[in-house]
């Protein structure tokens, strides 16, 4: 018969307390740590580097950016050209609840996943120019004779151009137009009555834009787009060409130099495009106009009222003090000649 030990007996008591002892012996060397999990985490390599991070820290001494949850991040290698490969290790097991890596593991292949090739230049085949084909102009000028040339920029149009046209038809002389090609394409017929009264017909680039400022292949472009408009009014490519606003710049001397056209400026600017009033504009006239002068008016413009009223006053003018009208081709075909007597 087997007998029950008192719950208060002595042997009662330290039984419990042996068990008591191997419970807490079993126990001892667990803990509260976060496991061990290594991924890949994006680094930036200006970060400096920690004394504490040499878990984190690869072949180059990078230090890695510590995640949020103090998860432990992979080695990092740097590869030539800047470029960042990241190493990855297979996570540890957890309980479901890990943050997945924010970035996409990388193969080390060699090259970096955020290098890009460089784009490749786009080949910019240049423009050309045609050769001028308006008609070859010589001009003997008299001893002593003294030329000057009357010009008019930015036409043609249907008001202003027709008005000077025949103002110089009834005078039996010829002007110079240096025409814009935005104005040619509208006014075809003007070009052509332009050209059918004998006078002469110059460049003034496509859209009268600032040539100095261009680099070559605009600059090209604003001639040649002028050039194959006027062509197909007036039948030929201009040797002249007058820059919008005078502005001028050594590239665009050199082209001008290169495709056998002849850069026009003035000698006397009326400010017409100004509005200025007809008697300062004559006596701008008379007092700086000397032989081989050229004179610079508009052909289109919101202010011109006072250019028609002023043309007849200064041909006039010139014609009492024994000038000469001539294109600009024919003045430059007279200087050329002088020299070549010298």
């Amino acid at each position: 018969m087997r007998l029950l030990t008192p719950l208060g007996s002595p042997n009662r008591i330290a039984a419990m307390i042996v068990a008591t002892l191997m419970i807490g012996a079993m126990t001892s060397g667990c803990g509260n740590k976060e496991p061990y999990v290594k991924h890949a985490s994006v680094i930036d390599v200006n970060l400096p580097i920690k004394k504490d991070d040499t878990e984190a820290k690869g072949k180059t001494g990078l230090a890695a950016d510590k995640p949020k949850n103090d998860v432990v991040t992979a080695d990092v290698g740097v590869k030539e050209g800047g470029g960042v490969v990241l190493a990855t290790a297979e996570p540890a097991k957890s309980n479901g609840t890990q943050e997945k890596p924010k970035a996409d593991p990388v193969k080390n292949t060699g090259t970096a996943s955020t290098q890009q090739k460089p784009a490749q230049k786009k080949t910019v085949q240049p423009i050309l120019l045609q050769k001028p084909t308006e008609p070859d102009v010589n001009y003997i000028s008299k001893q002593g004779e003294k030329l000057v040339a009357l010009t008019f920029d930015d036409g043609p149009d249907s008001h202003f151009t027709p008005a000077i046209l025949s103002i110089l038809k009834a005078s039996k002389i010829h002007g110079t137009f240096f025409t814009v090609g935005t104005q040619v394409n509208r006014y075809g017929t003007m070009m052509k009555r332009i050209k059918a009264d004998g006078n002469e017909i110059g460049n003034h680039s496509y859209s009268h834009k600032d040539l100095s400022k261009l680099d070559r292949n605009q600059i090209l472009s604003q001639i040649k787009q002028a050039d194959v408009l006027i062509n197909k009014q007036a039948g030929f490519v201009p040797r002249i060409v007058r820059a919008p606003y005078g502005a001028v710049s050594p590239l665009l001397r050199t082209i001008m130099k290169e495709n056998h056209r002849d850069l026009i400026g003035w000698s006397v600017d009326t400010r017409d495009w100004a509005g200025s009033s007809v008697a300062t504009m004559r006596a701008n006239v008379n007092k700086n106009t000397h032989p081989g002068g050229i004179i610079l008016m508009h052909s289109f413009g919101s202010k011109l009222d006072n250019t028609v009223q002023l043309l007849p006053l200064i041909i006039k003018d010139l014609k009492n003090k024994g000038y000469t009208f001539v294109t600009v081709s024919e003045l430059l075909a007279a200087k050329a000649n002088h020299k070549a007597k010298k």
